[in-house]
């Protein structure tokens, strides 16, 4: 992991002028808040935010992916330009899903007290956040049916079968989870069997 404070000032307002959810926001709304965020990069997987746990900050994906999970399950992909974490930060509510990022990846973090004054001091970005609150709502969904499950016919090493599991659960995630995105990025790369 990397973190650096200062140094990708212009880069990242650069950056978020790409991205739609920023459009409203002026080259000074940008500037001020990227000063308030901490840059931080992973080269694997990294929790972000762990379902039921307090929220203090949110983030702003510049690059990468991120698996949003409910439970075990995964229920979203989320790419560069997204907000996590805004909603129960502003609600004061606890996580409602584990949002991991899925590979290489970089995010502007927001500390819930910078956000407060951010929202204050920008218009837009208040704006913008109550846009992507209301999109981001719980939405009460039926039960789903079971998924049928295929068995691996493979042989593979207990020490192996251990880091994976160490791996999925320091992501956030649930072994289940972590090998059905592992596979699923398997098929996307090799195509299917």
């Amino acid at each position: 992991m990397k973190v650096d404070a200062k140094g990708h000032g212009e880069e990242d307002v650069r950056r978020l002028r790409e991205f739609a959810a920023f459009d409203k926001f002026s080259d000074n709304d940008l500037d001020r808040l990227v000063r308030a965020a901490r840059h931080t990069s992973h080269s694997k997987p990294w929790p972000l935010i762990r379902e039921q746990t307090p929220s203090d900050d949110c983030y702003i994906l510049l690059s990468g992916e991120a698996g949003v999970y409910v439970a075990q399950d995964r229920v979203a992909v989320v790419g560069p330009g997204e907000v996590i974490g805004e909603s129960a930060l502003r609600q004061g509510k606890l996580r409602s899903a584990t949002v991991t990022t899925i590979g290489p990846a970089e995010v502007l973090r927001i500390e819930r007290d910078d956000l407060a004054l951010l929202l204050d001091e920008i218009p837009a970005l208040r704006e913008t956040m109550d846009a992507i609150a209301a999109k981001h709502a719980p939405v009460d969904s039926p039960a789903k049916p079971k998924p049928a499950r295929t068995k691996l016919n493979v042989s593979v090493s207990a020490d192996l079968a251990e880091r994976f599991e160490q791996a999925a659960t320091a992501a956030g995630v649930g072994v289940a989870a972590a090998l059905e995105d592992a596979l699923t990025q398997w098929i996307q790369r090799n195509g299917t069997a």
